[in-house]
């Protein structure tokens, strides 16, 4: 059987030459069992993790399963099993051994490694996808933390949340990033400032938190004085440690707030940094985000006249880049900004539209109080134990 292949971007399935597109809810069902290839799940624990917040009828499991065992032939796939009176399989061989000289071979593990770091630079994310699809035949593994960041780029919060391969202090930071993208009206700096005092996160994670992330949230909140400070100690940090990869992020940072702090001026002067620094660094994913921010930036000054191109050139970019989480990040971005200075204007409408399509696309909506009940108790949990030390 030849090897299958999921582009969450696309919903699609590929085995060999041939491809099969799928529905939303096909696809999501499929990446599921797929990830836990060769376990039985029954029909409720299907909707419990497909079908999350929703109602379906009761053969919605065995309508989609039908749909995609058909597909599945069509294409060549392997087989999804009934095991009788209790559920689902998707039936997968055991894997060839990938070979296992280069995979004991440092210098090979190095390279290929520093090939994958050097595609995330440069925003390339659908590259990141291939080649780590590419492992077993390179005879390569990818680290460790590019193993979560690859789940993150998916917007895989149900992995993050569910997952005991990876303990909670190493993917604690990736939960707090998916509290921050999701569209709610609940302040979240506090939380963020609590994870930094009790030290949840890793330190490379709690430093990038304290330069970066954190500045979105007191912008949003109207804390613009505390933005620019946070923004202007990631600046200093970045500089004194030599943190290249950050510069561009930090002035896009810095335009957003510009944007919600209504300083016209201030905006601009960012604006024409960043394309500079983009005209010889111009990273895929970096490129998308400043051009929606600019978008939003010629829309606030046009009143809604102009700016709307480079809305759609940004959301473009990012589908090309394969970064959906970041591509929520911006969403929400924009949205914010114009919900704060074009309030009832149809563009506003039109991208918040999109970004709750977004949302509900990746479970953010359906598990957005199991992420801020897990955040709560694992924090509740380090603060016990302080007190218990």
């Amino acid at each position: 059987m030849t090897k299958m292949k999921l582009d969450d971007e696309r919903l699609t399935l590929e085995c060999g030459s041939r491809s099969a597109v799928l529905l939303a809810k096909e696809y999501a069902l499929l990446r599921y069992l797929y990830d836990n290839a060769n376990r039985v799940f029954s029909r409720d624990q299907l909707l419990d993790r497909v079908w999350a917040g929703e109602y379906p009828v009761d053969r919605t499991v065995d309508d989609h399963v039908y749909r995609l065992r058909r597909k599945l032939k069509e294409v060549g796939g392997p087989a999804i099993e009934t095991v009788r009176g209790v559920g689902y399989s998707l039936a997968l061989p055991p894997e060839a051994e990938p070979f296992g000289a280069s995979l004991r071979d440092p210098d090979v593990q190095a390279a290929m490694n520093g090939v994958f770091e050097r595609y995330h630079r440069l925003g390339e994310g659908r590259a990141m996808f291939a080649l780590a699809g590419q492992q077993r035949e390179l005879g390569f593994e990818v680290d460790s933390f590019y193993r979560s960041y690859l789940r993150f780029m998916q917007s895989d919060l149900r992995w993050f949340l569910e997952t005991e391969d990876v303990p909670m202090r190493e993917r604690f930071y990736w939960l707090l990033l998916f509290y921050i993208f999701a569209d709610t009206p609940e302040p979240k700096a506090a939380i963020c400032e609590r994870a930094l005092k009790l030290d949840a996160m890793r330190e490379e994670q709690q430093l990038e938190m304290r330069m970066l992330n954190i500045a979105d949230l007191y912008a949003a909140e109207g804390r613009i004085e505390e933005a620019k400070a946070t923004l202007a100690f990631g600046r200093r940090t970045a500089a004194e440690r030599g943190m290249d990869g950050f510069v561009i992020a930090l002035e896009t940072a810095g335009l957003y707030v510009s944007l919600l702090a209504g300083d016209r001026t201030s905006a601009a002067e960012q604006s024409k940094r960043i394309a500079e620094l983009l005209r010889t660094e111009p990273y895929l994913r970096e490129l998308a985000s400043y051009r929606m921010l600019e978008g939003t930036r010629l829309l606030l000054e046009s009143g809604g006249a102009i700016g709307e191109e480079d809305l759609r050139e940004g959301l473009a970019i990012f589908e090309r880049s394969g970064f959906a989480s970041h591509r929520l990040l911006a969403l929400q971005r924009i949205c914010s900004a114009l919900r704060k200075r074009l309030p009832d204007h149809a563009v506003t409408r039109r991208y918040s539209a999109e970004l709750k399509e977004n949302a509900e696309r990746f479970g953010l909506s359906a598990l957005h109080a199991k992420l801020a009940a897990v955040i709560g108790d694992h924090l509740d949990g380090l603060e016990n134990s302080r007190r218990d030390a």
